[in-house]
């Protein structure tokens, strides 16, 4: 079995229908011709191949199956647009220094606040 020699345009080797004439007036009107003929001869098996309409029919059965069964009932959507937010913990919390009790960081402590509020009504009484 004999080596063939490599044509100078690889591609004609890959390509067998792509056929390429001289450069004249004639190539430049007819290559649109040329290039349906190149285009419709890779669509068809590239479409075979892949079994296009086997798979939109089975996309499309699967979206159809993706639909709800039932209507949802009045009371389940009051209960999804109702509930609240889901709360985060607090983590940034201290110790007063003052008094001792637990407060959040950077604010002021309400049990310290409200001795202070009561000491001063107490001083605008008197």
């Amino acid at each position: 079995m004999a080596l063939r020699p490599l044509s100078r345009n690889p591609l004609l080797q890959i390509f067998p229908r792509l056929v390429v004439p001289s450069k004249s007036l004639r190539f430049t009107i007819s290559l649109p011709s040329q290039h349906h003929v190149f285009l419709s001869a890779f669509h068809r098996p590239v479409a075979f191949a892949l079994n296009v309409p086997g798979l939109l029919s089975d996309l499309w059965e699967s979206v159809l199956r993706a639909v709800p069964k039932k209507k949802t009932s009045h009371m389940k959507k009051r209960h999804r647009q109702m509930a609240g937010k889901a709360l985060k913990d607090v983590r940034n919390l201290n110790t007063c220094p003052a008094c001792g009790q637990i407060k959040r960081s950077h604010v002021l402590c309400q049990h310290c606040v409200e001795n202070i509020k009561k000491q001063w009504g107490k001083a605008q009484l008197s």
